[in-house]
C-alpha cells in the first residue's frame, strides 16, 4: 500500500513538472471569411467572448481579422473558437495559435500533448522551441479546402499515433528578443 501511494506520488509530480515545462497558449490570431460590416466583426467578436477560456477579442474589420486572448491556466480549445465563428454564420481562413514552449526538443515526426490535446508538427526540422512560436493550425475547419488540401499529404506523414483531440501544426518563431 505504501508503494502504491508513493509510486502515485511520484507519477503525479513527474506530470506536474512536464506539463509546467511545456508551456501554455497565450493567443490566437485569426482570419474570418465573410465580414464585411461593424456588426458582422461585433458578431464574430461577442461570440468568441462566450468562451470560459477567453480573455479579450480585438477584431479588425480592414484585415478581415482578429485577435484573441486567452485567460492564463485555462484549457484551450481550439475547436470551440471555429465553432464560435461558424455559429456566427461566418467560416475561419486561418488560425495561428501563440504557444510559449520552455526548451522542447522536436524531430519529424514530432507531437505535443496537453490538457488541450495532442499537436502534431507537419514538415519540421529537428529543433530546439524556446519561447513564444506561433503555431499555424492546419485541420480542416481552420483554413479552405483549397488549402487544406495542399497540406494532406503532409498531414498523413505527421503523427504515427493520434490521441486525444488531435490538432496539425506548422510553426514558425515569433522571436522577442
Amino acid at each position: 500500500m505504501v508503494k502504491q501511494i508513493q509510486l502515485v506520488l511520484i507519477l503525479t509530480f513527474f506530470l506536474l513538472c512536464t506539463q509546467k515545462g511545456l508551456g501554455q497558449f497565450t493567443l490566437a490570431e485569426i482570419g474570418v471569411n465573410g465580414l464585411t460590416c461593424s456588426q458582422c466583426s461585433r458578431s464574430v467578436e461577442m461570440s468568441l467572448l462566450k468562451l470560459d477560456f477567453v480573455k479579450e477579442v480585438q477584431m479588425n474589420l480592414e484585415n478581415t481579422n482578429g485577435k484573441i486572448i486567452f485567460k492564463k491556466g485555462v484549457e484551450v480549445n481550439l475547436k470551440k473558437i471555429a465553432k464560435a465563428v461558424t455559429d456566427a454564420g461566418f467560416s475561419v481562413g486561418y488560425l495561428r495559435v501563440a504557444y510559449s514552449f520552455n526548451n522542447l526538443d522536436i524531430s519529424n515526426p514530432a507531437s505535443l500533448t496537453n490538457a488541450s490535446g495532442q499537436f502534431c508538427f507537419v514538415n519540421t526540422e529537428l529543433k530546439t522551441l524556446h519561447g513564444e512560436i506561433l503555431l499555424t493550425v492546419i485541420n480542416k475547419e481552420f483554413m479552405p479546402y483549397q488549402e487544406y488540401k495542399k497540406w494532406k499529404e503532409l498531414i498523413k506523414k505527421s503523427c504515427t499515433e493520434v490521441k486525444k483531440e488531435s490538432y496539425y501544426v506548422s510553426f514558425q518563431y515569433q522571436d522577442k528578443k
